[in-house]
């Protein structure tokens, strides 16, 4: 049983080291040094740019589902804004009618 094991994988390392496969080309070899040199240095810190731009992008999603929620809400429960209430309450017009109503 232990010399068939042994035979076994001394056949599967033979045909290992002698196994026929396709050579990469210039342009494999070429791709992969790039990619190499593009890996960063592990002493190298991330900066802070790095840092808020991928934030950025982790946040983006969540930001505008919030945003499309409450535009949806605020159409729905037609939110006035205070701005438009204070400019209603202080046209002529509504002075008139509300001096009108006070004084009976």
């Amino acid at each position: 049983m232990k010399k068939d094991s042994e035979k076994i994988e001394k056949t599967l390392a033979a045909a290992y080291l002698n196994r026929q496969g396709p050579e990469p080309g210039p342009d494999w070899e070429a791709s992969v040094m790039r990619s190499v040199r593009n890996i960063p240095d592990v002493s190298e810190k991330a900066r802070w740019h790095h840092l808020i731009g991928r934030l950025f992008w982790e946040i983006c999603p969540a930001a505008c589902a919030v945003i499309i929620f409450l535009a949806i809400a605020s159409f729905r429960l037609n939110v006035v804004p205070v701005e438009d209430l204070a400019q209603m309450v202080t046209t002529d017009d509504a002075i008139e009618v509300m001096l009108a109503d006070s004084n009976g």
